[in-house]
């Protein structure tokens, strides 16, 4: 579909209309960081389009971090009662994690309901990134700092307003509003729009030239599991899972029951590989039972296994994971050294 154009203050209508009947998020800057935050024309919180991905994963909107999945006796809960939401101003490395966790979730062989009605039921808007956050690397994965995939809108700050591209049948319904101004993108906005992209690109791929190796990460993550490059890794890291929490792929969960009001309930809540007990069972056995073989299990999940088994990696250069080790283990220094100990 053609290119279109919105002038900034049509967005904020279409805003409106679409919070009058279901939650809308977008993107707020709080302390300093980006932070999702509920939208209302009542108040004075403005989605903020531009800068870099928010804080906390997209996935939290879907795989939460705690819920109720069943009850019994009794029916299971129905998900026809949540009216769904909208999603705006998510970021490429964001958006490519929907595309991740929908394997797992969606096209398994048994499909996860919550994930699937929830994705069903929501409107993804996703925006370009106008600036690269110094942890940023999702150019060394093949990726572009704008939607590439996974939105049903996306937008592109140019100067009055926003370039939209509609992707689905579900976008373009969105965007029947009475009234609703809506134009073509003209060339001039167009070009801007791809100055600003070219520009952003640049800005990625400059910080992390460094970064960069001349073998894919899987091969040097499946290749490189005994190098020695792993241990001054191992050493530092303090297992306190911060990076797994943070990260927008990881989907990991425990299962385990309470009693509720006149019933007995099931809940779900994340569960990290990170963590000692992540893999012990009956007989105190584990499976991963050294920090070394624990520290690993990331890199094999994210650039092997998830490979391997659904040719996609598993790991979008959203940087989250950089910023919150406590130890400031930066994943891209790690796969460099992977691939420095091969050449030593």
């Amino acid at each position: 579909m053609t290119p279109l154009f919105i002038a900034a203050s049509e967005f904020e209508r279409l805003l409106s209309v679409w919070s009058a009947d279901r939650p809308v998020y977008v993107p707020v800057t709080r302390a300093g960081h980006r932070h999702w935050l509920r939208y209302s024309p009542d108040s004075p919180v403005r989605a903020e389009l531009d800068g870099i991905r928010a804080v906390e994963p997209l996935k939290a909107f879907y795989f939460r971090v705690q819920e109720r999945v069943a009850t019994y006796p009794g029916t299971p809960d129905s998900l026809d009662a949540e009216p769904g939401f909208v999603v705006v101003g998510a970021k490429q490395c964001d958006l490519r994690s929907l595309f991740c966790l929908d394997q797992t979730f969606a096209t398994s062989d048994i499909p996860d309901p919550f994930w699937v009605t929830r994705r069903e039921k929501a409107l993804v808007v996703g925006a370009d990134c106008s600036d690269a956050a110094s942890t940023c690397f999702c150019t060394l994965l093949g990726m572009e700092p704008h939607p590439q995939d996974c939105f049903d809108l996306s937008l592109a700050a140019v100067s009055g307003g926003f370039v939209v591209d509609v992707a689905t049948e579900k976008g373009e319904k969105a965007l029947r509003v009475q009234g609703l101004e809506l134009r073509n993108a003209t060339d001039e906005q167009l070009a801007q729009r791809q100055k600003n992209r070219e520009v952003t690109r640049a800005a990625v791929e400059e910080q992390n030239r460094k970064y960069k190796t001349s073998r894919s990460f899987t091969e040097l993550v499946t290749t490189g599991f005994g190098s020695a490059a792993w241990t001054p890794y191992v050493g530092r890291c303090r297992e306190d899972a911060a990076c797994l929490a943070i990260c927008p792929t990881c989907h990991c969960f425990v299962l385990y029951d309470q009693r509720g009001d006149g019933s007995n309930e099931r809940i779900r809540v994340w569960d990290f590989c990170y963590l000692r007990g992540y893999t012990r069972c009956g007989g105190g056995h584990s499976a991963r039972a050294t920090g070394n073989d624990r520290f690993k299990n990331k890199y094999v999940k994210k650039f092997q296994f998830y490979p391997a088994k659904y040719d996609v990696v598993a790991c979008t250069g959203c940087g989250r994971c950089i910023e919150a080790c406590l130890a400031k283990i930066d994943m891209r220094q790690v796969l460099h050294d992977l691939e420095e100990s091969r050449n030593a």
